[in-house]
């Protein structure tokens, strides 16, 4: 082993400087830096310049043990072994030797830290390692802070980090996660997934904020959740699961949307613990509560107050087959009115024939011209008995004749969107024109029948509710001319005289001059021959 090149020596256990071998410097067992990262660089640079700055070693079992410099060392060992040293130098390395650190491991730690944050800083996971260490040899955190120079807020986080687990020191040692923010995750120490769920993804001390927030809400929620469920237990009530759709398409609900057979309210606290009924727990940030709720409320005969999407099974039942007798009533509608379009033709196809309707044909284009517009071309063509263009070069026979087509095209296909189930503007002009039909000799079909009868109320119920408008209109007009401020025909009241106060009137103020001073009307008749 090659000796230490002494360089000045003082009193015992002063440090003084030595030239020494790198290859047999020893390193530190507890050495902070875990990672001594890329050397390309700093050998380069020792290949050019040499090793300037000194290493921290101590006297250790007849050896020197690096406090400070680990990088250096490693680099100017591989810078050797490279063959890479500087021409003409020896192969040694400036060392600072401290006898006064021999068996002071505190001391070693600490000058570990200080040293490597004053070069490239440590990582956060390093430095509370470093922090940890002296703790363990009975510094408390007032004195790591005195001896590093750090305030006891940081040494604090800083030895939290350490109990945390991988993930959080990942994520500090990342610069996800600062110390500052390590505080709020010590309270998800014993809850690993929730330390997972915080920190798994975000990118910075604000992701972790957001999610700490998240996470303490869920946790006063469950704790919420829980004292209630406790409390409801010894009342004897049952704890139910929220369904999936509630409160909108499930059975269950809520006690207070329901009322008895008779319209009348239930009372909660005496259904809450009978069979059927439970409590359900919901709320947020705390602020839980129970509701009380009937599971099944058709079965107890209950009627529900608020509007649900809700369907019991008896009702998808029952609206499933209103869906498939609608369905066929609709075909067998369509095929009636396929048995329809051939009267229609049989019936008014000719031009003699097509003449009983050309009034009402006229009339109709003149009222609702665009009604019209409903008229299948391949209709009109069975009824004019030719191609509806014609019109651009035909007479008057064969355009009245075409004029009817269209009209009894038009009332066919507007029966047709009716029958269908689609809107229609004209849906009024059904029952009239079927009931016309039947005058001229068709035989509505038991679809028809059905229908028709359906059409007849509807007209009925719109009639009652015309004369219902009628009665109170006149009722109203009563009233008005009984309390003498009836409106003339054009909705405006009449002048009323007013009586002028006579006697100790105030004066009015003299009125302005007529700018028209009255004149003879007769003064000027117009000349017989002239301009009126």
């Amino acid at each position: 082993m090659t000796a230490p090149t002494k360089t000045r020596r003082a009193k015992k256990n002063a440090p003084y400087l030595a030239q020494i071998d790198p290859r047999e410097l020893v390193a530190h067992p507890t050495n902070l830096r875990t990672q001594l990262g890329d050397l390309t660089e700093l050998r380069a640079s020792i290949a050019a310049s040499g090793v300037l700055q000194a290493l921290t070693v101590v006297p250790e079992d007849g050896g020197m043990r690096i406090v400070a410099g680990h990088r250096r060392a490693a680099a100017a060992v591989e810078a050797i072994e490279a063959g890479d040293w500087p021409d003409g130098t020896p192969h040694t390395v400036p060392c600072l030797v401290r006898p006064d650190m021999e068996g002071m491991a505190p001391s070693q730690v600490v000058a570990m830290l200080i040293e490597n944050d004053q070069r490239a800083d440590l990582t956060e996971s390093e430095r509370a390692a470093g922090y940890a260490q002296l703790e363990l040899f009975g510094l408390d955190v007032a004195e790591i802070a005195r001896r590093t120079g750090r305030t006891q807020k940081h040494v604090n986080a800083a030895l939290k980090l350490t109990k945390l687990g991988e993930v959080a020191t990942g994520a500090a040692d990342a610069g996800k996660l600062t110390l500052e923010d390590v505080a709020e995750l010590e309270q998800f120490e014993d809850d690993p997934k929730a330390m997972e769920r915080i920190l798994k993804g975000v990118e910075s001390g604000w992701g972790v904020r957001h999610r700490v927030q998240e996470e303490k809400r869920k946790r006063d929620d469950k704790a919420s959740t829980e004292t209630l469920t406790a409390e409801l237990t010894e009342a004897g009530v049952r704890v139910l699961k929220k369904p999936k759709d509630w409160p909108w398409n499930c059975a269950m609900t809520k006690v207070e949307d329901l009322t008895n057979a008779d319209d009348q309210p239930i009372d909660v606290e005496q259904v809450k613990t009978l069979e059927g009924f439970g409590a359900i727990i919901e709320g947020s940030y705390g602020n839980m509560r129970a509701v009380i709720v009937c599971e099944d409320p058709d079965a107890h005969g209950y009627k529900r107050t608020k509007w649900t999407q809700y369907k019991s099974p008896a009702q998808k039942v029952a609206e499933e087959l209103a869906k498939r007798e609608a369905e066929e009533r609709k075909q067998k509608l369509l095929d009636a009115g396929e048995v329809r379009r051939r009267f229609l033709v049989e019936r008014w196809g000719s031009a003699k024939a097509a003449k009983t309707l050309l009034v009402d044909a006229m009339r109709a284009a003149v009222v609702m011209p665009g009604f019209y517009d409903r008229a299948e071309e391949e209709m009109v063509a069975a009824l004019a008995g030719g191609d509806p263009r014609d019109g651009q070069t035909a007479g008057i026979d064969r355009l009245n004749r075409l004029l009817v087509a269209r009209f009894i095209a038009a009332h066919e296909a507007n029966t047709s969107t009716v029958a269908a189930g689609r809107y229609s503007n004209r849906n009024h002009l059904v029952l009239p024109w079927l009931n016309r039909l039947v005058a001229e000799g068709y035989e509505l079909s038991e679809a028809e029948k059905t229908w028709h009868a359906e059409l007849v109320e509807e007209e009925e119920e719109r009639q009652r509710a015309l004369e219902q408008e009628e009665a109170e209109a006149a009722a109203e007009l009563e009233y008005d001319d009984a309390e003498g401020s009836v409106e003339d025909a054009e909705g405006v009241r009449p002048i009323e005289d007013v009586q002028l106060p006579e006697g100790d009137a105030e004066p009015q103020a003299e009125a302005d001059p007529d700018p028209c001073p009255e004149a003879d009307l007769d003064a000027a008749e117009p000349d017989a021959k002239g301009d009126e």
